[in-house]
């Protein structure tokens, strides 16, 4: 009984992972992404000055994420070990996502265009562009959707703090830093 409960549970989520992957529009990636490390888990997003970072969506629409903290993908870390589910592996999906809570929380020009279901699709989109290029996984976008369109996601949304990094943090000499770049 336990086998079928899990093989119909799977088939349903592979059904609503394709209907989630149909719905998707894709749209462009450019620029750079340059993360600088400032702590164990915890990184500050730069956006480069020649290329910086922009997603346009299928309606035209475009974002620029601006400086601000990042962990890349808040993924549980037992999920880790799951291939997909890694915090940078769709960093600039996360980096954009996590822009849009910041826009949010720090009143920035342009958060009334947002709801926390619309980052999700957002996020969704850059995913779907993404796996065009590198095949797909239409069941860890679906995932990833569900859990950034959560009652917690939600609550985060709705209640989350405008914390922007220091001038100081921004000067300093990089410890480390990231740089990945989309044509």
């Amino acid at each position: 009984m336990r086998t079928i409960v899990t093989l119909v549970l799977a088939l349903g989520l592979s059904g609503c992972a394709s209907i989630h992957y149909a719905k998707t529009n894709p749209g462009e990636l450019k620029g750079k992404l340059i993360v600088q490390w400032i702590e164990p888990d915890q990184f500050i997003f730069l956006p480069d000055k020649e290329r910086p970072l922009t997603f346009t969506r299928h309606n035209k629409q475009t974002i620029t994420p601006g400086v601000m903290y990042t962990d890349g993908g808040s993924i549980p870390r037992p999920l880790w070990a799951f291939r997909g589910y890694s915090p940078w592996g769709y960093a600039p999906a996360f980096i954009v996502h996590d822009w849009l809570f910041e826009m949010k929380h720090c009143n920035l020009p342009g958060n009334e265009k947002y709801t926390v279901d619309e980052a999700g699709w957002v996020m969704s989109e850059i995913m779907k562009s993404m796996m065009e290029k590198t095949g797909s996984e239409k069941l860890t976008m679906y995932a990833m959707f569900e859990a950034v369109t959560s009652p917690i996601a939600v609550d985060l949304w709705n209640n989350g703090k405008c914390v922007q990094p220091p001038v100081s943090a921004l000067k300093a000499t990089p410890k480390m830093q990231y740089t990945i770049e989309f044509p």
